[in-house]
């Protein structure tokens, strides 16, 4: 049965992929599988014809997590049954489903499943995986433990191997093996990453990690292989595991024997005399059915006050105590049946004991009284002992202590407490200047009381947060107060005398009740918390009373105030609001004014100074004419606390109430007064003058009344011209009465209308009507003309100066003016001037300086004289013009070829000067003008002039207002072009070649030897001015070339550029043999930085200076190799050659090596021995190649095995071979010695240096002994030796070893050995690559070491008769018959401990006693004593104590062996 798939969504249809859930039922194991459809393929009619003609898939998934779908053949499957196990679907006969299984065709194996079957492909793949993972793993081991192994070749071979398994999943598509491209390429990226760290990071995370494991984990292996019969040894050998991992067993000290006395019972109330409370609300009251169940159960644990009781002994049965209440004074027993019931703690146990311990038992209680111990007794009925005089525990009810607010609170201080249970009050304000909302009683009452109950002398701690500053305040000292509850227990008359005794002397542990107040002034406004911490009673119970809530308000971190509590109150002190006028309003002009005026106010906002939480209530009085009015104003905000004050009168601020508080009023009124209108009376004058006929004006004075300062205006009508415009004019002032005078320029008729009046208090005016009338005959006038006329500011010495006058008036004129010019005056008058434009003739001045004209008087025709003020004006008159001259430095003025010259200029004077100048030889007789000005901050902007070529130029003039002078001394300049530079091959020591003319002929230099010390060089010769740059080309045709010196044909070609001073040089290079031609290109120098071609400038500087092409020709120096032969002529595979350049030999050749059996070499031998032995060593010969020129030198340098190095020189080498005979000082030892060419030379005198000679005759080249690289290298090998180790036990000379020891032998020869030894008749041969050979002696018996041969050599070995060991076993002692053994014993009897030892006598041995505590460093008891037995023969020995303690043997030693070992 199968259940139909949910609808698609939009999602899965825009993916074009379906996800089609299949649910199967009937088959065990069927389960929930998942399919992907392709959408496209299942729209598609072809798809789906394909996919009805294939055979069935069924889903499944993948291995490594990504869903593919296998593929089987439908002959395995109808060969098959579908197994659980694949839990396959068969989905062909199911309708829709069946066919949508269809469409999810996955993609097939690689390997067609004819040939191998799909389950079998996958079985082949996972063995192939285990089979990689077990090498991989034993890889990591190995090299964990071999520390010296190379890791980089594992790192490549696994990650190739890696890279091939991923990338062979993802090519053979196994069915759920089979992985995808991104995943195929992240794995070989970790697989990468875990190598790293596995086989080529030393100190890697995983190293760390594994190698301990490894370690481990290999050598249990390798001891559990070398368990196996036969084939064990065989296969582990000699490993190197067993020699670090062996340890000796535990078994050669057995047993211990413990010692344990007895304690007595004791028990104990109290015993650190603790005094101990009830809090009547913690402890819960017993539940109703308690008292049925107690005797099962117990007592009633919940939060209840324990009493402890210490008890030393066997567990106890019943417990009984002794009860004294403190009201009635009667002493009741009480008893405990079910002691398991209560709480225990064990503070020793005595394992060999039933039922022993040291424990501590709580007695829980529930009431305040006297409680002693009575009895205790165990199962048996056995009464412990108790201790005596043992003081009574007393119980009293724990300290309380609670804040509660008073009733009867001041009303003043507007007490009001709020829905969380805290309060609020107004500031108290100590002062009499207050309103009447605040009073001055009750400044020091507090509005919080302490409640503390509990045991008496009592105090309490009490921390106060006023405005986040702590404060603690104590309260200590609360003595009993006198109560009448004895006196009421004494009246009655039951109560018997040694009753009432008791009550008397327990009463004062009664709890008592008091009530205390907290006072505080409240002066500064804020936030008052008080807290409760603690109480503490006469007994010194502190109860600390915590309130989570505001724990971090009082511990300086943020926080606030939750909810009030019996702890905790908060008190918020408002402060009380203030009230005055602003400061503003304060400092404006008092009283305030209220105008008609549009530009004045009608009425004014007084600004109020306001504190205190918004919203006030603000009361004032209005004073006035009419009377006192009360008004009251509510403001929301600081900016909104304005009155609007409309009417004149006085304001006097009366009270003030914020949210909370009523506040504080300042003292100081406010007055507002109406303002008047101004007004004016105007009266006139009319003016006359004596030399005039008629009225020239009129003089007006006002009368004012206002505030000043005053404007007057009026306008002015010349009723002469009745069409002309008016004039306004306005009359200022400041007081209050103000004359002036009208005086106008023109005759007439005026009238004179004065229509607004304006003060300060009415700025927009009132207008007025007022009028006057006055005849006016007009005064002559004169001014300086600056229309029709030009006035100079200044002119030069001996210029005609002429001033420009316009007069107006009745003509003919008169006109008087002075001249004034340092203190001296001069006075002119000009008769019968008719005109009313004139000239004032001021002719030239004689001395420099400021001239000032002024016009002081002028007369008309009418003899009316009129005198003139402000009517001048100042002339400078300068004595001389500017003066130039040229800044011209020594040799003139130098540029550049193309370059444009400026010439610097020095001029004084006026700005701006115009300076002319020409040049010298000009035929056109040009002149040139430049101009040189100065900026408004003094800043010449032009002081040099344009040069127009080269040439000699001469300054003409100069001029500004006035003409100046030219300096003679600099009044000339020349320009000058630099010239160009060049650089030529000087021919002196140069022969010409050979060619068809001089033209084709190149100078050449004369030839040099190959790597020669002192190369040739090139004289330059140079013009301009250095340094110079040069650039040249380098062509090169090597000695084999056949087109040398053709150009097109050269090896190579380069570019240089070199710097050069005068005189000059040019290196050749000379490493190369063949033919070099040198080619100047180009050339700069200090002025031309640009670089200048050569061949445009050849042979202009000097007669030689066309030689810009030379050449130079470099001859190989002679090449020779040293090869070394048998003596019957075969070539050996070892030689060096001198072909490579810079003295470097060839890569290191094969070592020829000699073993010499011992006592064969020349030292330690006979001279015919040795020559025997030499007779068989291979010859060395000097080759030399064809190219050289015979005869030949060669120099050959020898490193003996020992010893400096020794150089040979061979001469007079005629031929191309030549042997090299060593002297036998030089190869007279056994090791290694070299040898290597270190020149050559042939007939011209060539020489080939291939070592640095630095580094000849220094010794060996070599500090570790390896071979020089590209010499000829022989080795005599000596056989090899082993003696054993300094440290090891092998160096023993009884050659006595103890099971357990390492025999280490140091290995003398090569490095790789092969050693033979003998261990219990069984014969060894294993390879040693180390000098120290290690084997572990790990049975008793013989071992024996026989023969050491060189691994490279085998034929050269050494044989021994002298390392023969014998291995002893490890002595043996059983304590006690090596058991653990546990013995009880009573005061004053005595314990017998056996030792029996096993071994070779005498023994050592060393016993100790432990303490039955484990205090000890190694978890076990402390050492109480210790002591050694030594020299003992027999294999016995007894112990007699009475002594508590552990008893062990810690060291035993035989007459060979010890353990453990040191």
């Amino acid at each position: 049965m199968f259940t139909t798939p949910g609808p698609l969504s939009r999602q899965d249809i825009s993916n074009g992929t379906i996800r089609s859930p299949l649910v199967s039922a009937g088959t065990p194991g069927s389960r929930l599988d998942s399919s992907s459809l392709d959408l496209n393929e299942i729209l598609s009619p072809a798809s789906r014809l394909n996919r009805l003609s294939k055979p069935d898939n069924s889903p499944s998934l993948s291995l490594f997590g990504s869903p593919v779908r296998g593929q089987e053949s439908g002959a395995s499957l109808e060969k098959k049954a579908p197994s659980p196990a694949d839990a396959k679907l068969n989905l062909r006969s199911n309708g829709t489903a069946g066919s949508r299984d269809k469409d999810n065709k996955a993609p097939s194996s690689a390997i067609p499943s004819t040939v191998v079957d799909l389950p079998s492909q996958r079985l082949y793949a996972l063995a192939v995986l285990i089979f990689l993972l077990a090498w991989k793993t034993y890889d990591t081991i190995d090299l964990s433990v071999d520390s010296e192994r190379t890791s980089l070749y594992l790192f490549l071979k696994w990650c190739l191997i890696d890279a091939g398994l991923w990338y062979a999943c993802y090519c053979l598509r196994i069915p759920k093996m089979s992985i995808a491209a991104r995943k195929m390429q992240l794995l070989i990226a970790l697989s990468a990453f875990v190598n790293l760290n596995l086989f080529f990071l030393s100190s890697s995370i995983f190293m760390l990690a594994v190698k301990p494991l490894a370690v481990s984990v290999a050598s249990t292996c390798v001891r559990a292989i070398k368990q196996i019969p036969l084939v064990g040894p065989r296969l582990v050998g000699d490993s190197d595991l067993l020699i670090d991992s062996f340890e000796l067993d535990h078994e050669h000290i057995l047993g211990r024997h413990t010692i344990h006395i007895l304690p007595h019972s004791l028990a104990h109330m109290n015993p650190d005399s603790k005094a101990y409370c009830i809090d009547s609300k913690t402890s819960g009251a017993e539940p109703w059915y308690w008292s049925y169940v107690s005797e099962i159960i117990g007592p009633y644990r919940e939060k209840q006050t324990k009493i402890p009781l210490l008890i030393n002994g066997t567990r106890p049965q019943s417990i009984t105590y002794a009860y004294t209440p403190f009201e009635t004074g009667q002493r009741q027993i009480r008893t405990i049946k079910n002691v398991g019931a209560m709480q225990i703690e064990t503070t020793t146990i005595y394992p060999t004991l039933t039922n022993w311990a040291m424990a501590t038992y709580y007695l829980p209680i529930s009431e305040v009284g006297v409680y002693e111990i009575h009895s205790v007794k165990d199962a048996k009925g056995l009464e412990f002992r108790t201790a005596t005089h043992a003081p009574k525990t007393v119980v009293v009810s724990c300290p309380k202590a609670r804040l509660q607010w008073r009733s009867d609170t001041n009303p003043d201080d507007s007490f009001v407490v709020g829905g969380d249970g805290h309060a609020s009050i107004c500031q108290r304000v100590d002062t009499d200047d207050v309103s009447n909302a605040v009073s001055r009683t009750g400044l020091s009452d507090g509005l919080i009381e302490a409640v503390v109950e509990g045991y008496e002398p009592m105090e309490m701690t009490i921390v106060r947060l006023v405005n986040g500053h702590r404060e603690v305040i104590g309260l200590d000292g609360i003595h009993p107060r006198t109560t009448e509850e004895v006196l009421k227990v004494s009246d009655d008359p039951t109560t018997k005398k040694e009753q009432l005794e008791e009550i008397r002397k327990w009463s004062r542990f009664r709890s008592r009740k008091s009530t205390y107040v907290i006072n505080d002034t409240f002066l500064r406004p804020g936030e008052y918390v008080y807290k409760l911490e603690s109480v503490r009673d006469s007994a010194n119970h502190t109860v600390a009373l915590s309130d989570s809530n505001s724990a971090g308000i009082f511990n300086n971190k943020k926080g606030k105030v939750g909810k009030a509590t019996s702890y905790m109150a908060r008190i918020q002190v408002h402060r009380r609001p203030s009230i005055g006028w602003s400061t503003s309003l304060l400092q404006s002009e008092l009283p305030l004014r209220l105008s008609d005026d549009r530009q004045r106010s009608s009425s004014h906002k007084l600004s109020l100074n306001l504190s205190g939480q918004a919203p006030w209530t603000v009361e004032y009085l209005v004073i006035d004419n009419a009377g006192t009015t009360r008004e009251t104003q509510k403001f929301t905000s600081l900016k909104d606390a304005v009155i609007e004050a409309t009417r004149a009168g006085v304001y006097q601020l009366v009270s003030v109430n914020d949210q909370h508080c009523s506040g504080l009023v300042e003292r100081t009124n406010m007055t507002l007064v109406h303002t008047q209108k101004p007004a004016v009376n105007v009266t006139s004058v009319p003016l006359t003058a004596h030399e005039c006929v008629g009225e020239i004006g009129a003089q007006v004075d006002f009368e004012l009344s206002g505030r000043p300062p005053f404007a007057v205006h009026y306008r002015e009508f010349n009723l002469r011209f009745p069409n002309s415009r008016p004039i306004t004019r306005v009359v200022r002032s400041q007081q209050r009465r103000h004359s002036f005078k009208i005086t106008p320029e023109l005759a007439g008729t005026y009238r004179f209308e004065f229509f607004q009046l304006e003060d300060d208090n009415y700025p927009s005016g009132l207008p007025i009507s007022t009028t006057i009338e006055q005849s006016v005959h007009a005064q002559p006038s004169a001014k300086l003309d600056t229309v029709g006329g030009y006035i100079p500011r200044k002119i030069c010495l001996g210029q005609v100066l002429e001033l420009p006058v316009r007069l107006k008036g009745q003509g003919p004129w008169e006109l008087t003016y002075n001249v004034v010019h340092e203190n001296r005056r001069t006075s002119n008058t000009i008769k019968d001037i008719a005109k009313e434009s004139y000239a004032i003739d001021l002719g030239a001045f004689e001395a420099p300086g400021d001239y000032t004209v002024e016009i002081v008087q002028v007369k008309d025709g009418n003899s009316c004289a009129r005198d003139l003020l402000d009517v001048s004006t100042t002339v400078t008159v300068r004595e001389g013009g500017p003066q130039v001259g040229f800044q011209c430095p020594d040799g003139g003025i130098r540029v550049l070829d193309g370059e444009q010259a400026r010439i610097p200029v020095r001029v004084s004077g006026e700005f701006p000067v115009e300076i002319k100048y020409r040049k010298i030889g000009d035929t056109t007789g040009h002149v040139y003008k430049a101009e040189v000005s100065y900026g408004p901050q003094g800043v010449t902007k032009e002081d040099t002039v344009l040069a127009y070529g080269p040439g000699e130029y001469e300054l003409v003039s100069a001029s500004d207002i006035c003409t100046g002078t030219v300096d003679p001394l600099n009044a000339r300049c020349p320009v000058r072009v630099e010239a160009k530079p060049s650089a030529w091959f000087m021919t002196d020591g140069l022969t010409l070649g050979d060619g068809t003319n001089n033209q084709d002929r190149i100078w050449r230099l004369a030839e040099v030897c190959e790597g020669s010390s002192s190369p040739a060089v090139f004289e330059l010769g140079l013009s301009g001015s250095g340094p110079w740059k040069i650039e040249y080309s380098v062509q090169y045709w090597s000695a084999s070339n056949v087109h040398s010196g053709v150009p097109g044909y050269e090896d190579r070609s380069k570019m240089h550029t070199s710097v050069a001073l005068q005189p000059s040089t040019l290196k050749t290079e000379c490493c190369d043999p063949g033919l070099y031609r040198y080619t100047l290109r180009g050339v700069s120098d200090e002025r031309y930085q640009r670089l200048q071609p050569l061949a445009a400038i050849r042979k202009t500087i000097a007669p030689d200076a066309g030689v810009t092409v030379v050449e130079h020709q470099v001859t190989r120096s002679p090449r020779a190799m040293l090869r070394a032969y048998l003596p019957d002529g075969t070539p050996l595979n070892a030689a060096s050659s001198s072909s490579r350049s810079h003295g470097l030999f060839s890569s290191k050749q094969a070592t020829v090596k000699h073993c010499l059996a011992p006592g064969q070499s020349k030292v330690e031998s006979d001279a015919q021995t040795w020559a025997r032995v030499r007779d068989h060593l291979p010859e060395f010969r000097v080759e030399f190649e064809k190219d050289g020129k015979p005869p030949f030198q060669a120099w050959v340098e020898v490193f003996p095995a020992s010893g400096p190095s020794e150089v040979m020189h061979i001469d007079n080498i005629d031929g191309y071979s030549q042997e090299v005979v060593l002297p036998d000082s030089v190869a007279s030892h056994i090791g290694r010695y070299h040898m290597r060419l270190v020149k050559t030379r042939d007939t011209r005198g060539c020489e080939h240096q291939i070592v640095d000679p630095s580094e000849v005759g220094l010794g060996r080249a070599d500090e570790d002994g390896k071979a020089i690289a590209g010499g000829i290298e022989i080795e005599y090998i000596e056989a090899p030796s082993a003696r054993p180790a300094s440290a090891s036990p092998a160096a023993n000379p009884s050659r006595d070893v103890c099971v357990g020891d390492i025999l280490a032998f140091d290995l003398r020869g090569l490095n790789s050995w092969n050693v033979e030894y003998t261990y219990n008749n069984m014969h060894r041969a294993i390879s040693a690559n180390k000098r120290l050979f290690r084997r572990i002696a790990d049975v008793p018996g013989n071992f024996t070491l026989t023969r050491v041969c060189h691994r490279s050599a085998n034929d050269c070995c050494s044989e021994f008769d002298d390392l023969s060991y014998a291995v002893h076993d490890i002595p043996r002692v059983r304590v006690s018959g090596g058991k653990d053994v546990y013995q009880d014993i009573l005061e004053g009897d005595t314990g017998n401990i056996r030792l029996d030892l096993a071994g070779t006598p005498p023994f050592t041995f060393t016993w100790q006693r432990r303490s039955l505590e484990h205090g000890g460093h190694d978890g076990k008891g402390k050492v109480l004593e210790s002591h050694t037995v030594k020299d003992l023969n027999d294999h016995a020995y007894t112990i007699n104590t009475s002594s508590e303690g552990t008893f062990e043997v810690t060291f035993v030693q035989d007459r060979y062996c010890q353990y453990p070992k040191s």
